[in-house]
């Protein structure tokens, strides 16, 4: 019983941590790096992976724990998957175990979140382990909420970047109005000063 009282005490925890990240404004890799560590804990998770798709709804890795940088590439069987087939659990696991040989390192099961808001599909985060097991209604609900903070995390950051290459594109069409107006007075002013010479 004392072990069950803890171990949701440490699910409120890193929920916790989830929430104060994305309110201190951390930019968003702190941000997906905490979500990504309280899932592989959850999960005692070896390796974990958070995938975003791009503009051409192709997946990058955008945060990583448990990996060197030079394994990602090796990960890249298991985004094609993901792409050409969408979730099923039997050729993720057998991907899972060509990358384990590969890597030398004994993953059995990936568990697969998907990050969604409002029904858009943003993105994955993806947990490896080296056992296979079932996880609990309550730890798949718990797992989800960190799923949902970090989709939260990356539609902010997306509206941001967008409002700032709007005002960027605004400004840049008001200066360019600006240096026009100034020139179209400036010789407008000029021929009013060359008319009565003329005359």
């Amino acid at each position: 019983m004392i072990m069950l009282h803890d171990y949701r005490v440490r699910q409120r925890d890193l929920l916790l941590d989830i929430a104060r990240a994305l309110t201190e404004q951390l930019d968003l890799s702190e941000v997906l790096r905490r979500v990504l560590e309280a899932s592989a804990s959850m999960l005692a998770g070896e390796i974990g992976l958070i995938v975003l798709s791009d503009a051409q709804d192709r997946l990058q890795i955008h945060a990583a724990f448990g990996v060197d940088n030079q394994n990602l590439p090796a990960f890249q069987d298991i985004l094609d998957d993901f792409e050409a087939f969408g979730f099923n659990a039997e050729r993720l696991n057998l991907r899972t175990r060509q990358i384990a040989k590969r890597l030398r390192i004994p993953l059995r099961q990936v568990i697969a979140l998907p990050m969604t808001i409002m029904d858009e599909p943003l993105g994955l985060i993806l947990v490896f382990r080296t056992f296979s097991g079932m996880t609990s209604l309550d730890d798949r609900q718990i797992l989800q909420s960190f799923a949902d903070q970090a989709a939260i995390a990356v539609h902010n950051a997306r509206l941001f970047a967008a409002v700032t290459h709007e005002k960027q594109r605004l400004a840049v069409i008001l200066e360019t109005a600006a240096m026009a107006l100034c020139c179209w007075m400036a010789t407008g002013a000029s021929a009013a000063l060359t008319v009565p010479w003329r005359k």
